[in-house]
């Protein structure tokens, strides 16, 4: 039987209450209910936090007055967490992150944390991630839940061109990558830490990077990881659905990607495309660089033709460019503690 609360799982909200009954409701359905959770409210205005508290009172609910984004709110609720082992062996206590729009089966949390307790040497683990559509049937176009079996994330990627994404996404699941464990890293959306490697991830008393805000965190965090030394790993027997509102689709060309980041936002643009630039000057080797700077130049020179066509992205690519001082000192913070070296890290780009 597991420890009582050897798990805290942490989950992210802004105004996201349409899905934290699925999301709750699968966490109560777990076969292994040795958890707590916590759920960080950046400043919702859907009255998430009154609901979690008339429903879910059990639930710790920490609540910011404005929005701090993604990277932030999981830093507090990791920073909790740990407060609460204070004095305890790190290495077999566990941080997941679970996005609100998630949805479990019902022995997911039981066979992650199973996965961690027989691979010590395993910094993070994450589930076959599936996607799940919202459909509206009938007459009175009532409200149903499609669990597909179509792939949201089997891991995440990365290429020479230094483009991240998720391994799978949109494929029909076949089993096609359930024997290939080992990944770069784990997307955001669902992932299961060691604690100790957390901390030992650690920069300037930060997890996630907090200037990132959003997106590229966790490949910023999974890249860190690697060159600390850790591994990550895909377990496929873990299952959960994700209502992905910003898919992955490793298959797009640079002219078709370049249409999808135009779909997208102005601020998830701005986010994005700053965020790239920052996570390659803290994580990527000099060596690695030249010897893939075909694949990369020409990917970068796409991304800069194409920023000149959006005013976000463009913005993006000067904050980037604003940003770097600041990335270079928090690379300088942890680049003593490599252990992996350029050749180590090379069999990951595709």
């Amino acid at each position: 039987m597991l420890e009582a609360k050897k798990l805290v799982i942490n989950v992210v909200t802004w105004n996201s209450l349409a899905y934290m009954p699925d999301l709750l409701g699968s966490l109560g359905g777990q076969d292994a209910p040795f958890f707590t959770v916590t759920v960080v409210d950046n400043a919702s205005d859907d009255g998430a936090p009154a609901w979690l508290q008339e429903h879910f009172p059990e639930t710790v609910v920490l609540r910011n007055i404005r929005n701090l984004g993604f990277a932030r709110a999981h830093n507090q609720a990791i920073e909790l967490a740990l407060s609460r082992w204070e004095n305890k062996d790190l290495e077999n206590r566990y941080i997941m992150l679970a996005n609100p729009d998630m949805t479990f089966s019902p022995n997911a949390v039981r066979v992650l944390v199973a996965h961690m307790d027989a691979n010590p040497d395993v910094a993070a683990c994450g589930p076959k991630l599936l996607r799940a559509y919202t459909k509206n049937e009938g007459e009175h176009e009532e409200t149903t839940t499609d669990f597909s079996d179509t792939l949201d994330s089997t891991g995440l990627c990365i290429t020479k061109a230094r483009r991240i994404y998720d391994r799978g996404a949109g494929e029909k699941d076949e089993g096609q990558y359930d024997g290939a464990i080992d990944v770069f890293g784990l997307s955001g959306a669902c992932v299961m830490f060691r604690a100790s490697a957390l901390v030992a991830a650690k920069i300037g008393g930060e997890f996630f990077d907090e200037d990132f805000f959003a997106y590229k965190e966790d490949a910023d965090l999974a890249w860190r990881l690697q060159r600390l030394g850790y591994k990550s790993h895909f377990v496929p027997q873990a299952v959960a659905w994700h209502f992905r509102r910003v898919p992955s689709n490793p298959g797009l060309g640079h002219f078709a990607a370049w249409k999808m980041r135009r779909s997208k936002s102005p601020f998830v643009n701005f986010l994005s495309t700053r965020n790239h630039g920052w996570m390659i000057l803290k994580n990527d080797s000099a060596a690695n660089l030249f010897l893939h700077l075909p694949w990369w130049k020409t990917y970068e020179i796409g991304k800069v033709i194409a920023a000149c066509f959006s005013l976000s992205s463009l913005k993006g690519e000067f904050a980037s460019l604003a940003g770097m001082p600041k990335m270079l000192r928090k690379r300088f913070a942890y680049s003593k503690r490599f252990t992996a070296n350029s050749a180590d890290l090379r069999k990951w780009f595709k």
